[in-house]
């Protein structure tokens, strides 16, 4: 059964007596506890906050994300049993303030502790996100300028005048990012979408591939129903079109013509940093005694739970795929919430890109994911020898 999404973004406190405010947390949970069907799971439901308010996303909406916001999602799964799990991801904009994201951060635990600590926690960086988290987002997940709570204003996509040009990324997941509107933004191994605020171009780079066409199809029809009411036209332009067509391109971007597109790019910047990335996967206890974050390395692989204490605090490094921190299931809130931060401080001291995948888990409520890396693993729930994950 798919994952039912309960989608929020980060807003300021309305001064408004009229705009009503969201149900707290409790709300939520007495829903999710007395529901008679899988599909009204999070339903209608939000979360309040002292210095940001979480707004729901409507559905319409899904996979467009403003750069100036952050994002909590809450996928709730039901497995064969009835039993239900949790993922939650908290999304932070390139251009989100330190302020929204912290509370981002706070909010994300607040809403674990509410479902009894059950839930994995993710942190997912603008144009980094997992695959995990994009494939909640079809056809694409989009990047627009603009953001309530970090003092900006959610622009209006559709503004009469306004040029927006869109390159097109991924393979199985798709990514849609803003660029300059200027040739000089493209390459011929790409899709791109130009939005020239009345209707939609689609151009098909010379060397890119028939699936990206198709992806590139699906993305403008996604900005033709949220952004245009689904009133505008898509013209796509591709090695069919004519020259008069082609034309009409580069005359709508205002830059350049088809020769001066630029070739595709030799390297991708992310898979650079993959490789060089020593997937070498060790566990670390942390601590921040002293004021200064501590790290001891406990072994490397093969890994064994035993190694983990309840009463400390550890890190995974799995290499590029990103690391994990681990909190004793007796942590309090604030104990969980300075548990990201000190992932964050260990990213920075081993020189990782601040977009370096991060996973919060809670003792008794690790994925499999993470027990995966550990040679024998000993449930808390469970007697007897260690069993293979």
């Amino acid at each position: 059964m798919n994952p039912l999404i309960l989608l929020l973004y980060l807003a300021p406190p309305s001064s408004d007596p009229s705009v009503p405010v969201g149900p707290p947390i409790s709300a939520l949970l007495r829903i999710n506890q007395t529901i008679e069907s899988y599909d009204e799971i999070g339903r209608n439901c939000a979360i309040s906050a002292s210095s940001f308010e979480p707004v729901p996303v409507p559905s319409s909406d899904f996979g467009k994300f403003y750069e100036g916001d952050s994002y909590i999602a809450l996928s709730t799964k039901e497995d064969k049993q009835k039993k239900l799990s949790w993922d939650i991801f908290y999304w932070l904009g390139s251009k989100t303030s330190q302020d929204e994201s912290g509370a981002a951060a706070i909010l994300a635990v607040e809403l674990d502790d509410g479902l009894g600590g059950g839930p994995v926690q993710h942190r997912e960086v603008q144009g980094h996100e997992s695959n995990e988290f994009l494939q909640f987002f079809k056809p694409a997940i989009r990047y627009v300028p603009g953001g309530v709570a970090s003092g900006f204003n959610h622009v209006d996509i559709n503004a009469p005048g306004q040029k927006r040009l869109y390159q097109i990324k991924g393979k199985k997941n798709i990514r849609v990012q803003l660029v300059e509107p200027t040739v000089k933004s493209m390459n011929k191994g790409d899709c791109f979408i130009l939005d020239n605020g009345r209707d939609l171009y689609i151009y098909v780079g010379p060397n890119s591939k028939g699936t990206e066409k198709l992806k590139a199809r699906a993305a403008a029809n996604q900005i033709k129903d949220q952004d245009h009411h689904g009133r505008a036209k898509v013209y796509t332009v591709d090695s069919s079109a004519t020259k008069d067509e082609v034309a009409t391109f580069f005359k709508e971007l205002g830059s350049g013509s088809a020769a001066e597109v630029p070739e595709a790019p030799a390297t991708d910047d992310d898979l650079e940093f993959e490789k060089k990335v020593e997937n070498t996967v060790a566990l670390y206890k942390v601590s921040d005694a002293g004021g200064k974050l501590q790290t001891e390395k406990v072994g490397e692989k093969p890994l064994k739970s035993s190694m983990l204490k309840p009463e400390d605090s550890f890190i995974l490094d799995t290499g590029a795929p990103g690391i994990y921190v681990w909190v004793g299931k007796t942590s309090n809130t604030q104990e969980k919430v300075e548990a990201l931060k000190k992932g964050q401080v260990f990213l920075k001291n081993n020189n990782y890109p601040a977009w370096t995948k991060m996973i919060r888990v809670v003792q008794g409520a690790e994925p499999s994911a993470f027990k995966e890396y550990f040679a024998e693993w000993r449930d808390a729930t469970l007697k007897g020898a260690p069993r293979k994950p």
